[in-house]
């Protein structure tokens, strides 16, 4: 008969207790155990998962989520973390408790006059609000007060972006960044160069031993058909023609040059070495190098196996 008894979580219950005790506290003591508390004191929680969250509180937080506000720059990152998540956590470098947590909430809902919800409902039943993993991001346009750029940072990987199984090209993560190493906005355009090695005929090119080192790929983008990822910008170049994932003869590695030019304020290049452009694959790779493709049956409606002796 206890099977009939339905599983029911405290855990809301719990959170409402608590910021119903650390409102009555902070309202008659300004106090809670003894911690003096800023609506500007910088939080630190760590999750279940063992990741780290760092900022300040946002007025968005209530007795379901914590939402923590981190900002670089022109940029702010606002990220919900569900309290049954958060294992430990410290205020302006000091461990503290989740009834110190709830009256920093409270008060950070005082002083930017929100109102406070009705602890006394408690819905049971799945949370319609994101999952821990899932951020929030308010991205400012690029104003004067923006600092200026120093540097690019970059990393790019391969990626489908489409329906069919194949690879279509580079992904690139970017963002520009200023003398202490923290994002900033600009206006302008990327421009990016891939270059590999692929397979020659050992008479055409003796000095490099079969192979020859090349261009495959140029782009230009602007900086309007990129989108945000965090505080970075993604761009995505599809492959060029010889394409790595249909010619077998060029290597599965290159090097992308990515340029940032920026109007009145220059161009800034990085480098990114031994850039992975297909994914490894012993039957496919094996195939491939038989001469055929190396996406085969319903995945390529144009294949045909090539006899090879």
């Amino acid at each position: 008969m206890f099977d009939a008894i339905p599983s029911t979580s405290f855990a809301p219950l719990v959170i409402a207790f608590f910021f119903a005790i650390s409102g009555i506290l902070a309202v008659a003591t300004g106090q809670v155990f003894a911690q003096d508390l800023d609506a500007n004191a910088i939080v630190e929680l760590t999750t279940s998962s063992g990741r780290t969250f760092r900022g300040t509180i946002s007025p968005k937080s209530d007795f379901n989520a914590v939402h923590l506000t981190t900002s670089r720059g022109s940029i702010s990152l606002t990220r919900p973390i569900a309290w049954t998540a958060i294992r430990q956590l410290t205020i302006d470098e000091q461990p503290s408790s989740f009834e110190n947590l709830a009256a920093l909430i409270n008060l950070v809902h005082r002083a930017n006059n929100v109102e406070e919800a009705d602890t006394g409902l408690v819905t049971i039943g799945p949370s319609p609000l994101p999952r821990e993993h899932e951020v929030s991001v308010e991205q400012m346009e690029a104003s004067p007060e923006s600092t200026p750029p120093a540097s690019l940072s970059a990393w790019a990987t391969f990626k489908n972006w489409d329906s069919d199984p194949m690879i279509d090209g580079l992904e690139v993560t970017f963002a520009a960044e200023d003398e202490h190493g923290n994002p900033t906005s600009v206006r302008g355009h990327l421009e990016a160069d891939l270059y590999t090695f692929q397979g020659e005929r050992y008479l055409d090119v003796p000095q490099g031993q079969g192979a020859q080192f090349r261009k495959i790929g140029t782009w230009r983008i602007s900086l309007d058909q990129t989108f945000a990822r965090y505080d970075s910008r993604v761009a995505r170049l599809p492959y060029q023609s010889p394409s790595p994932i249909k010619d077998g003869s060029i290597s599965p590695y290159g090097t992308l040059i990515v340029r940032l030019v920026v109007p009145g304020q220059g161009t800034f290049t990085t480098s990114l070495d031994d850039v992975r452009l297909r994914p490894y694959s012993s039957i496919r790779d094996a195939n491939q190098l038989r001469g055929n493709p190396r996406y085969f049956g319903h995945e390529n409606p144009r294949y045909v196996p090539q006899a090879r002796p």
